[in-house]
């Protein structure tokens, strides 16, 4: 298939993902769990907005046209497109959802799609060494078995290899939060397992190393173990998953499973009237995200911490006697227990109103405007799409130091930039 060929199935098939997901989003999703509880705390009601909804599908329709008539390149194109998927849709339907919600969400998010189409008109010019793309994966093997050593002292007395057969899992959990309290260990595990990790098995299936591979595969089984948590193959999964092809093509199958995924919920609400199929995945991935980001910006309205609850801890007091996510759980969803989690643009705004929320647009804006500079295999394609998923669920100063984003920039400008040319 051409270049035009994939923007235009790219086109056709985001747009019915858009048709059935909005279908789902108001027959449905609305009536979710989760939206009654803010309903009920918010004294409104969610429904179908007919103005609204023509209003977001214009958007939508002016977005797609002008990245399909825009220069970009195949990786700036398929980052345009998680970005539609992942915030300016959602946020979109959430709009036309609820006349509580207001207008500056659904600006916002559209904001971030406009500042990424801007910067990643730059070329930034980068003349770093590189590493041999042979001795790349070794290094950052031996770099894993160095820091491996900590967790084997802190964690091996919790290993249970029945959590290996999902037995257990709980249990192992429960112990490890209950006696392990390790900064150096709490901030590194994402590195390793979902960046890292996933990085060395590229290189290693690239080069047909065995040995390689075993190795690798043995860390994260490891890395498993300790603690039994199962997002620690996430990194391992996108990669694998979205190994082959290129950017475009890559974006089209995603975009095509997507709708696959909507087409299925559809089925399996009016055949055998069982919603908890979308209910799992387009809701819980994409717009339950959209829903918190309308809470996060209500509750916090004229009211920012100043990231008094992150880096800011020492020099301002946190004015709340419970985390933001367990707050905003407390206050709209009636569970001070669950973790309502957000992303960059709520979490922005929660900090330091729109200020906030542009701060951290600009941030990830030139961050990913440096990724299209670096020229990219599309091999990696995986590790971008799990950074959307971090985007949408970890404040910025979480994504940097938790998550990595500040390893996956290092590891991308000294170890995989330009490997589009040397790594087909």
């Amino acid at each position: 298939m051409t270049l035009r060929t994939y923007k235009y199935g790219i086109f056709v098939m985001l747009l019915l993902y858009y048709i059935v997901l909005s279908y789902l989003n108001f027959s449905f999703i609305i009536d979710a769990n989760s939206y009654l509880p803010v309903a009920y705390n918010t004294e409104s009601t969610f429904e179908f907005l007919g103005g609204r909804f023509l209003l977001v599908t214009l958007v939508l329709l002016c977005n797609l046209l002008i990245i399909n008539f825009s220069k970009v390149s195949d990786f700036g194109y398929a980052i345009l497109i998680l970005i539609l998927i992942f915030f300016v849709i959602p946020s979109g339907l959430l709009y036309a959802s609820n006349e509580i919600i207001p207008e500056k969400i659904f600006f916002l998010n559209n904001l971030l799609f406009y500042s990424i189409c801007f910067f990643l008109k730059i070329n930034w010019k980068i003349n770093t060494p590189i590493l041999n793309k042979g001795q790349a994966a070794k290094v950052l093997l031996i770099i894993t078995a160095i820091g491996v050593i900590p967790f084997i002292y802190l964690y091996g007395p919790y290993i249970d290899l029945s959590n290996l057969l999902l037995i257990n899992i709980y249990k192992t959990r429960a112990l490890v939060e209950m006696n392990i309290q390790n900064s150096y260990t709490a901030y590194t595990y994402s590195w390793y397992s979902k960046i890292i990790l996933p990085v060395i098995l590229v290189f290693f299936i690239y080069f047909r190393s065995r040995t390689g591979l075993i190795v690798s595969f043995a860390f994260l089984l490891f890395f498993y173990l300790c603690g039994a948590h199962k997002t620690v193959f996430l990194g391992t999964i996108a990669i694998l998953v979205f190994y082959k092809f290129g950017y475009l093509k890559k974006t089209f199958l995603l975009v095509s499973f997507l709708c696959i995924v909507g087409v299925m919920g559809l089925l399996f609400r009016y055949i055998f009237e069982w919603d908890y199929f979308a209910t799992l995945t387009l809701h819980r991935i994409f717009m339950l995200n959209a829903l918190l980001d309308y809470c996060f910006f209500d509750f916090f309205n004229n009211n920012p911490i100043y990231w008094s609850d992150s880096f800011m801890a020492s020099f301002i007091e946190y004015p709340y006697d419970i985390l933001p996510s367990n707050l905003i759980g407390r206050e709209y969803l009636n569970n001070a227990k669950m973790y309502a989690n957000t992303g960059i643009i709520a979490n922005g705004y929660k900090n330091a109103g729109i200020t906030g929320t542009l701060i951290n647009i600009f941030i990830v804006s030139v961050f990913l405007s440096f990724m299209n500079s670096f020229k990219i295999s599309p091999k990696f394609f995986g590790l971008f799409l799990l950074l959307m998923f971090t985007f949408t669920n970890a404040s910025l100063a979480g994504s940097i130091l938790t998550h990595g984003l500040l390893v996956l920039f290092v590891i991308c400008m000294y170890v995989l930039r330009n490997t589009q040319y040397s790594l087909n």
